[in-house]
């Protein structure tokens, strides 16, 4: 008999409370707030273009599924379902955090989705700390699973609720520049849904970072998390961090003008992905919908995305705006 694979017992966790739990934040994203120009479509509906560019290949939306899963049980179908979903749709995908792939203590199986998914953007993912880990600990994140790009995930608030968490980022934004000099991949900064610091906007906009994915307030909370698995009241903690809207607006602000900005946090439909676009996102990121739909099945995974191009559509026609570059700056004052 051969040895038993070993998976990450906690990656399984967060499926489940996902899946079954209330994780959702109690906040909103702002983007509610947003009310979109109306304007008048002087062309055809089967004119409207909802394709851009990301990371040097065509997508079909400026759609992102966000880092889920990697290494639990649960993941290699989900991982596989969310790929072939995005080959069909030709949407962009990150994988969850690589790290017990790469220190050997989970199969790679769940992280191996490119053979699934051949021509999509596909980023890998580590922590913003795992730079510690130097360049080489990188580059194998990304090579080993034929990725594009990496996504460095920052999450101080979940580090310290976290049990076994790694509170100390000491020295970590120097260890960063010295990384970002010579890697041959694109790497973007992204939250996990408290919204990214002005300080950390500030930082990425005067490096050479791609982008980064504010992932605000508004969408699932980790903190409700983490105190579901422990059994503590972390309501309070709930309550910190920035809305969606408020960080996006930061981050067009911080960000040089050839540096993605991706919105994510609490975007669930069509009309919120337009209200995000319309104010300075070039792309937007979920998860949330992603996981539960994946679970079902990949024509699930489709059909509703195929929902969200339907309602962003109404939405472009709408403000009249054939294409995602017709629709910038097509909203009304808050």
């Amino acid at each position: 008999m051969g040895m038993e694979k070993k998976f990450s017992a906690i990656k399984d966790v967060h499926i489940e409370i996902c899946l079954s739990q209330p994780v959702e934040s109690s906040r909103t994203s702002g983007l509610e707030e947003v009310t979109l120009t109306a304007g008048f479509p002087d062309f055809s509906a089967s004119e409207i273009g909802t394709g851009t560019h990301f990371l040097g290949k065509p997508v079909s939306l400026p759609l992102v599924i966000s880092p889920i899963t990697g290494g639990g049980r649960l993941s290699e179908r989900i991982n596989r379902h969310l790929a072939q979903a995005a080959e069909r749709l030709g949407i962009a995908m990150a994988v969850g955090s690589q790290k017990a792939m790469l220190e050997g203590s989970t199969p790679s199986d769940s992280y191996l989705v490119r053979k699934y998914a051949p021509s999509i953007p596909l980023m890998a993912n580590l922590a913003l700390a795992h730079v510690k880990k130097g360049r080489d600990y990188l580059l194998r994140a990304v090579e080993s699973i034929g990725a594009d790009a990496i996504i460095l995930y920052v999450n101080p608030l979940q580090e310290i609720v976290q049990k076994g968490g790694d509170p100390d980022y000491t020295g970590v934004l120097e260890e960063c520049d010295a990384l970002l000099k010579n890697f041959p991949y694109p790497v973007l900064l992204k939250e996990v849904g408290f919204g990214l610091a002005d300080a950390l906007l500030s930082w990425a906009g005067s490096r050479k970072l791609t982008g980064v994915d504010v992932a605000g307030v508004g969408g699932t909370n980790w903190a409700r998390i983490e105190g579901n698995i422990r059994g503590l009241d972390f309501s309070l903690f709930e309550r910190l961090g920035r809305s969606t809207l408020d960080v996006l607006i930061a981050g067009r602000k911080f960000l040089r003008e050839e540096q993605l900005l991706i919105a994510s946090g609490g975007i669930r439909t069509g009309i919120d992905m337009a209200r995000a676009l319309a104010s300075g996102a070039h792309l937007v990121a979920m998860a949330l919908p992603f996981l539960k739909w994946a679970d079902i099945s990949v024509d699930e995974v489709v059909r509703n995305v195929d929902k969200l191009r339907e309602e962003l559509r109404v939405a472009m026609w709408y403000t009249g705006s054939k294409d995602l570059a017709a629709l910038k700056g097509k909203t009304e004052k808050r």
